[in-house]
């Protein structure tokens, strides 16, 4: 099986699109947080997606989310992008500090949204950010193995050696990003299915679909 990661650009999106991502994110260089979360970061989280359905992994969705961002976390760790994983930490922290969490007292970030999984509650913008910007600020604290994240797929880290793709992060590169996650995990020998990049307009639109 084949899939398309459909990912939205921020300079073609609405007035109103670019003010609420401004509003999650922060106004300052927002071009390129956009592009770092969506054009850098989350074409390896969906990646994850594919690669654990093609393994046959199941998850709880709650509990997918939570391992692919260890998957791309624990990927972009394992060929050295420590600096651009840096940025994207503090950018998500600061998002997060300003953020008031939904989570009600008493009950724990995971136990809170396993309840309103599949809820119109979930489908608040604030809602679904928080549990999108704290699960990969969680990740990211957590700092698991890439060794051990290949593990729960039932892989082996191989010893292909990988490279970084240097280019500056937008969304013009971010198909070289993706084939280069792609080329650095069959080195490692996971089986990665054809995936293939479509670039949208709309910036709201970030996902990834079997063909």
């Amino acid at each position: 099986m084949s899939y398309t990661i459909m990912s939205g650009k921020f300079e073609t999106g609405t007035q109103e699109q670019q003010m609420g991502y401004a509003m999650l994110l922060g106004q300052e260089n927002i071009q390129y947080k956009f592009d770092l979360y969506f054009h850098w970061y989350n074409l390896v989280h969906e990646m994850g997606h594919c690669v654990a359905a093609a393994c046959g992994k199941e998850f709880s969705p709650l509990m997918e989310e939570m391992f692919v961002n260890e998957f791309a976390v624990g990927y972009y760790r394992f060929i050295g992008d420590d600096a651009r994983l840096s940025d994207l930490q503090a950018m998500l922290q600061a998002s997060i500090d300003n953020m008031p969490s939904p989570v009600p007292e008493g009950e724990s970030f995971l136990e809170f949204y396993e309840r309103i999984w599949g809820t119109d509650e979930l489908m608040s913008v604030m809602v679904y950010g928080y549990l999108q910007l704290n699960s990969v600020l969680l990740a990211l604290k957590k700092d698991k193995p890439f060794e051990e994240i290949l593990k729960e797929l039932g892989l082996e880290l191989g010893s292909g050696e990988t490279t970084r793709c240097e280019l500056p992060i937008t969304s013009e590169n971010a198909e070289a990003f993706l084939n280069s996650a792609r080329e650095n995990l069959i080195r490692l020998g996971v089986d990665v299915p054809e995936i293939r990049l479509q670039l949208l307009d709309d910036p709201m639109v970030q996902c990834a679909r079997p063909e």
